[in-house]
């Protein structure tokens, strides 16, 4: 039997935009309000506050339109001026995305670049930090790509030497792997609402703490970008009753459910359940004989990256696990096209869902004639799932 493409009942298991509580769907189902209305305006402000205690920082916390690049844009926008120096660790497809923001903004990009999927040897970053004039350095907490999560807490302690500003895209990390901003000495971090927050797409979160709002303050020149300008949206956070552009009211609204759910579960909560998905699944992969791509011990807890085994089709994969089974995963991205698979196990997923999707892989694999025991891979998986007792 072949699942119909507009079955309504598919199940999501990409790396973003993730499944959606209903609690979030009946939020932006509500009639749209006034972006000056006592209930959006308190609600905003709630949003707000409830951000900043996700990613654990006494800064200031901003909520605009857009996707993570926005939150990318805005930090260099307002953080670099021409001709300031900015160093980019880089170990994936997205680490890579911040040379050219960075160029388009007239700053000078130093690359400290890794093979995709490989640790980040922290000796070579810290040496790079010591011997460079850098106004700032970006790392990514996870790449979507690879699947690699990068020790940002250790990073953080390399931070607190240098005078560069540190700027963290967490996009697909929080919400789903621990992050504390201010105990970590991030002085900038920005994420979306589609990953590991449990939101549609539209929203860009960032947090600033007080020294980077400083160099925001101190530029010599002028911000150019006028959207992008946080001076422009500042007094808006600090008091959402100001204007300065409208506001996704409805997707502000159903931001904000989403942060209810988060923390109604509790951030550790949260983060062990992530953990023992990824453990889960990744513990499944093995079972199935499909290696991950990503350094063993730097794997991410909110996506899995196993490579395609030899003689199966990425299509031909990917399309009998949505047209046959109902369950939806992304391609490799970048170089690792065609030659890895990316799971994500993020925001609202369920035992059950990582369950499908590990058997609609097992599946679809044994169709392709791939090798294995039948079962093998749920097996395993449940395994992890019952010994950790997770309750979600």
């Amino acid at each position: 039997m072949v699942c119909s493409l507009y079955n309504e009942r598919e199940l999501l298991m990409i790396p973003g935009p993730t499944m959606v509580s209903p609690r979030v769907l009946r939020a932006l189902s509500k009639p749209v309000l006034s972006h000056v209305s006592k209930e959006f305006v308190e609600g905003f402000a709630e949003a707000l506050e409830l951000q900043k205690r996700l990613f654990m920082t006494e800064g200031t916390p901003f909520m605009l339109s857009g996707s993570g690049t926005l939150g990318m844009e805005a930090a260099i926008a307002n953080l670099v001026e021409k001709g300031d120096k900015v160093l980019c660790v880089e170990n994936g497809f997205f680490g890579e995305k911040w040379e050219e923001i960075v160029e388009a903004h007239g700053g000078v990009v130093d690359r400290l670049r890794f093979e995709w999927g490989e640790a980040l040897d922290l000796k070579l970053v810290e040496e790079k930090l010591e011997a460079g004039d850098y106004k700032a350095f970006t790392v990514e907490h996870v790449d979507t790509s690879t699947g690699i999560a990068n020790p940002i807490d250790r990073i953080g302690e390399l931070a607190k030497d240098t005078d560069a500003l540190y700027i963290v895209d967490s996009v697909c990390g929080i919400g789903g792997m621990p992050l504390k901003m201010d105990e970590w000495n991030i002085d900038l971090c920005l994420t979306g609402s589609q990953k590991a927050i449990g939101a549609p797409p539209g929203i860009s979160l960032f947090c600033l703490n007080d020294r980077a709002w400083e160099a925001v303050e101190k530029r010599k020149t002028p911000i150019a970008d006028y959207y992008a300008n946080l001076k422009r949206w500042k007094p808006i956070m600090d008091n959402p009753r100001g204007y300065f552009a409208t506001p996704a009211v409805g997707m502000v609204l159903g931001m904000l459910e989403a942060l209810r759910l988060i923390h109604e579960e509790g951030l550790e909560a949260r983060w062990r359940r992530h953990r023992v998905f990824s453990e889960a699944f990744r513990a499944g992969l093995e079972a199935l004989g499909l290696a991950s791509f990503p350094a063993k011990g730097y794997e991410a807890h909110t996506l899995s990256v196993p490579r395609i085994p030899e003689g199966v089709s990425d299509p031909d994969l990917r399309g009998l696990m949505r047209l046959k089974y109902g369950v939806i995963i992304a391609g490799g991205l970048g170089k690792l096209a065609g030659k890895t698979v990316r799971v994500g196990h993020m925001g609202n997923a369920t035992t059950n869902d990582i369950l499908a999707t590990m058997g609609a892989l097992e599946m679809a694999l044994m169709e392709l004639g791939y090798e294995m025991e039948p079962g093998a891979g749920v097996g395993a998986a449940e395994k992890v799932l019952v010994t950790h007792g997770t309750e979600a």
